[in-house]
């Protein structure tokens, strides 16, 4: 009876230490999309600046300048032009990471909490110019990206927004990389990825360029961007160019 009694122990064991390894960080939200909205302290601007179009906060009445007809991009830009979807489409099928697909009609009606709180934010509403930039902390390519993001957003406040979506990572996380890096630029809260699936993205990071109707006319799906590429895209795909 006494060997009997050790055996149904060891097995209740075995149990429990199963039961125990299923806990781990990826339950708590850590990078599966289930966290809630952030409040956590961040170098991150609030997204008030997201109510109206860049050129309603340019100084002096500025506008965006726009590139000459027929206009190539610097060198360093080597993607295909995206190809908008038709006019009443539901949008693409998802695109591999590291290709450049057709881009939706328009953003999504998706109310996203700000990163830095308040009331959600209705992508559907953003005017551009507007860069939106998909990234997370657990991204390498997205470490690499980020500051490129900040240095445009730093020359091109007031003629072109730059947006932040960070996609299924906890708050803890992002603001650490933000202070990190010194990412000041808004940045919404995605943790259940809803954005790449309504857009048809798949890895990041992924940058969307929307336009003054809210229209996406490209999505950059092919890597990290660097500081040419980055501006040459702005140029060809939203007619904006900053000195």
């Amino acid at each position: 009876m006494s060997l009997r009694r050790v055996a149904v122990a060891a097995a209740a064991g075995v149990l429990l230490a199963s039961g125990l390894a299923g806990c781990g960080a990826g339950d708590g939200g850590s990078g599966d999309g289930g966290t809630a909205a952030p409040e956590v302290a961040s170098p991150l601007a609030d997204c008030a600046m997201l109510a109206a179009p860049p050129s309603a906060a340019a100084p002096d009445g500025a506008t965006p300048d726009a590139a000459p007809p027929g206009a190539t991009p610097p060198p360093g830009v080597t993607d295909p032009p995206g190809e908008p979807q038709p006019p009443g489409g539901s949008g693409p099928p998802p695109t591999p990471p590291g290709e450049t697909g057709p881009a939706p009609a328009a953003l999504p009606d998706l109310a996203l909490p700000c990163f830095t709180g308040g009331e959600p934010y209705h992508l559907a509403d953003l005017r551009g110019p507007a860069v939106v930039n998909l990234w997370a902390s657990w991204c390498p390519p997205c470490r690499q990206e980020l500051p490129v993001l900040q240095r445009y957003a730093d020359q091109a406040a007031g003629r072109v927004h730059v947006v932040g979506v960070i996609v299924g990572d906890r708050p803890e996380a992002a603001a650490s990389l933000a202070e990190d890096l010194g990412i000041t630029f808004p940045s919404l809260a995605d943790p259940e990825r809803q954005l790449p699936v309504r857009v048809g993205v798949v890895g990041l990071p992924a940058t969307l360029y929307v336009d003054a109707a809210g229209e996406i006319t490209y999505r950059h799906l092919s890597g990290a961007l660097d500081d040419d590429a980055l501006a040459g895209q702005v140029r060809e795909h939203l007619g904006v160019v900053v000195p």
